[in-house]
């Protein structure tokens, strides 16, 4: 077995982990092309309407001499003084002490997403999800038409970025912390990249991808997935892929672009446990290109044809392996860890010549797009305010059209997420109050899948996981990947 160092490099690639969440056949153009600049612009004074604003009242107010004419007890209501004193929690009469980005009246929340033009231009991946920034602000619209969170309204300030360049992310976690000083952050959230919010900004994270028990730990502000945890993934994908005997007389590799602690320390180690013998591990450094991952991948795939590897399994992003591995006519049993990657490329790449290919994860586009909640919260407030652009189930669109539904259900998990969790905590809103609420969500219905959970100690939501595998005669109108049942 080779042991390869452990690198530091992450590429970022267009479509890592669960930031796909679902994923569909993809097409050419977004509809629109200025998700990149935020749709509302706030008040320079949105974010820092907190506690120093709202806790009582000032010197400047208060009257010069407090002490009261021996007269005054019989004072009627009308002759009483204006009360000054902060709002006040119903629940204890206590001071609001509210959160930055959160006022009497509103919520600041930014909503990252993944800048598809840029992924395209990248050559990685050609998806259409349709204007992702106006999904969220629909979807936010919907939330405030009905009650809003616990009477305060919603304002979304979205932002696209590009996921091949990490400076990107960055510049975006600034502008929404630094700038807009939102409240708490949805969205595209992916690896390390949540850190700059939870860790450096103190701020709310929901993401859209798949986190880690390191995340986790080293976030300073209340932080949840949509998704399942990774290290849970890839532990039941072993267990379950064991079971229905895909190690059996194998020859197995390891390889990973953009997890490659993940892989080490979670996704070698199970395998070992499991009595699966690695024989090789394709741990990509690279040099920050796409193009020179690709070049260090093609000489592992000559080493792993030495060896005689059959199995590989990929633990995080799918897309530059499989068009690697294409490229070289290397067509081994492939194991994903990562569902939404991988049924991201099953949309533009033929899978078929490979010898099986199985993946981990919740249920498929299809399966979400028929989900009644999905339906409800997500699919018709959109369809109701765009009757020309209604979502469509992802199997059935067609190319070159937006798959709405795709775009919908990530805005919507993750806003569905934040706002029963919002409420719980009360209208005195601040990162205290959400993370003691946090932990005692339980089990909920979460938009496309059947089970859910939140609380203390877990804080990735999406229960309904299965394996699948690829289904090469899928027809138009069916999944790319279906349940494995043997």
């Amino acid at each position: 077995m080779i042991n390869a160092s452990r690198p530091r490099y992450r590429l970022v690639a267009a479509l890592a982990a669960g930031t796909l969440l679902v994923s569909a056949c993809g097409s050419s153009d977004d509809e629109t092309t200025d998700d990149s600049s935020p749709a509302t612009e706030p008040d320079s004074t949105d974010g820092s309407d907190s506690a120093d604003d709202t806790t009582g009242t000032t010197e400047d107010e208060a009257p010069d001499d407090t002490t009261p004419p021996a007269d005054t007890t019989s004072t009627s209501d009308e002759e009483a003084p204006a009360d000054t004193t902060a709002p006040t929690d119903p629940a204890n009469d206590a001071p609001l002490e509210l959160g930055r980005g959160v006022t009497d009246d509103t919520i600041t929340l930014g909503y990252v997403h993944l800048d598809l033009d840029k992924v395209r231009e990248q050559g990685l991946i050609d998806l259409n999800w349709g204007p992702q920034s106006e999904h969220a602000q629909i979807l936010a619209e919907h939330i405030n038409a009905t009650g809003g969170v616990n009477g305060r309204s919603i304002e979304i300030i979205p932002l696209a970025f590009d996921p091949v360049d990490a400076s990107s992310a960055q510049a975006a976690c600034l502008q929404l912390t630094e700038d807009n000083e939102v409240f708490a952050v949805l969205g595209a959230l992916r690896g390390d990249e949540v850190l700059c919010y939870t860790e450096q900004h103190d701020t709310v994270a929901i993401a859209n991808s798949d986190m880690t028990q390191e995340r986790i730990d080293r976030s300073t502000a209340p932080y949840a997935s949509v998704n399942a945890r990774r290290e849970r993934i890839i532990e039941s994908l072993v267990d379950e892929a064991s079971a229905a005997g895909l190690f059996d007389g194998r020859t197995v590799a390891v390889l990973s672009t953009d997890a490659i602690e993940v892989a080490t320390d979670v996704a070698i180690p199970a395998l070992n446990d499991a009595g699966v013998s690695v024989e090789f591990e394709s741990l990509i450094q690279g040099d920050g290109t796409v193009g020179g991952a690709g070049a260090e991948l093609a000489v592992n795939i000559e080493s792993m044809r030495a060896r005689g590897v059959d199995t590989v399994v990929v633990v995080g992003d799918a897309t530059i392996p499989v068009n690697t591995f294409i490229g070289e006519g290397f067509f081994p049993t492939l194991i994903f860890t990562d569902q939404g990657s991988a049924t991201a490329v099953a949309g533009r790449a033929d899978l078929a010549p490979f010898d099986g290919v199985y993946t981990y994860g919740g249920t498929t586009p299809s399966d979400r797009f028929a989900n009644s909640q999905f339906q409800e919260d997500c699919a018709a407030p959109w369809d109701e305010a765009n009757p020309d652009r209604a979502t469509q189930d992802p199997a059935v669109v067609e190319d070159g059209e937006p798959n709405h539904a795709v775009g919908l259900l990530i805005a919507c998990r993750s806003l569905t997420v934040f706002t029963m969790v919002a409420e719980a905590a009360g209208t005195n809103l601040n990162n205290a109050t959400y993370a003691a609420a946090l932990e005692e969500v339980g089990e909920f219905m979460l938009p496309g899948t059947n089970g859910a959970s939140l609380g203390s100690g877990k804080y990735d939501a999406e229960d309904e996981l299965r394996l699948n595998v690829y289904n090469p005669d899928a027809a138009d109108d069916e999944s790319d990947f279906v349940e494995y049942t043997g």
